[in-house]
């Protein structure tokens, strides 16, 4: 009962449900089902909220604060915490296999889970993160940066690919989402190091100031505040111009997904002009 509880208080903590929004949405951009899309979204969350349990513990940010409730293991235990996020981890592996067989193309669940493999892994979300502990800020530079944004961007790849994977989706499509998930993963990650730098607890539900806490790397320690922004405003044009070249610009989904990137800039734009204020 006590995992039950843990897995609830894991999934089910208020919030805006972004990435399974944006997985549909690419997904119906990719020609994938509803079933599929709403599968995929319902992984990409898991896995999200899998790796969000593990970011907070002791051993990696020693966070206290996570989407503005006390993270999970200072409410289970760490112990019970490991266990569920390795639990939401298998689990999004099998909506995974789940959403692939809902389709009708041959080949389809082992792309998947070899991109949801990769998305995980050393050369993902983990080796992102090991770079995130084990690299100081004054040791850093652009590459590093990039190895340590692998962590976010990684995750965003597989949210804007797994719907086109599990349909069967040609390589110009697959290709196309990649690349903007990529940019999107980046520009989410610069923005979250903009709202830790900026102390906005309030727009980022979790503790705030981690990067300087723990000296790591991030793109204000490494490019500045200004070129930080001026980076994530033109990836933001970058993948948007993606997406309307390849799907059109009356497509919804496009409009849906443009509006999420450029959302995260206003946030940014919103806590910096609050922060002179208060200076």
């Amino acid at each position: 009962e006590r995992l039950n509880n843990a897995l609830y208080y894991a999934l089910f903590p208020g919030g805006k449900r972004l990435r399974p929004v944006l997985a549909l949405c690419a997904s119906q951009l990719a020609g994938a089902t509803h079933e599929q899309g709403i599968i995929v979204g319902c992984a990409v969350e898991f896995l999200h909220s899998s790796s969000l349990i593990l970011d907070d513990l002791p051993g990696m940010d020693d966070a206290d604060l996570r989407r503005n409730r006390r993270a999970l293991h200072l409410v289970y235990g760490e112990g019970l915490a490991v266990l569920a996020a390795v639990a939401l981890l298998n689990q999004a592996y099998a909506l995974l296999i789940r959403a692939a067989q809902a389709g009708v193309h041959a080949g389809t669940t082992e792309a998947l889970l070899k991109e949801a493999a990769r998305t995980v892994g050393a050369d993902g979300m983990i080796g992102g993160q090991v770079i995130d502990l084990e690299i100081r800020s004054n040791r850093a530079d652009d590459r590093v940066l990039a190895s340590r944004d692998l962590k976010t961007v990684a995750l965003m790849h597989l949210m804007m690919v797994a719907g086109a994977l599990a349909r069967g989706a040609d390589a110009g499509t697959v290709a196309t989402l990649a690349k903007f998930g990529e940019c999107f993963g980046r520009v989410y990650q610069i923005c979250d190091d903009l709202l830790d730098e900026f102390d906005e607890r309030a727009l980022s539900g979790k503790t705030a100031r981690q990067d300087a806490r723990h000296l790591r790397p991030s793109a204000v320690s490494i490019l500045g505040t200004n070129a930080a922004q001026s980076l994530a405003v033109a990836l933001v044009g970058e993948g948007a111009s993606l997406l309307v070249k390849k799907f059109g610009a009356r497509r919804s989904e496009v409009g849906v997904l443009v509006d999420a990137a450029e959302l995260m800039l206003r946030k940014v734009k919103l806590a910096g002009a609050e922060q002179l204020s208060v200076a």
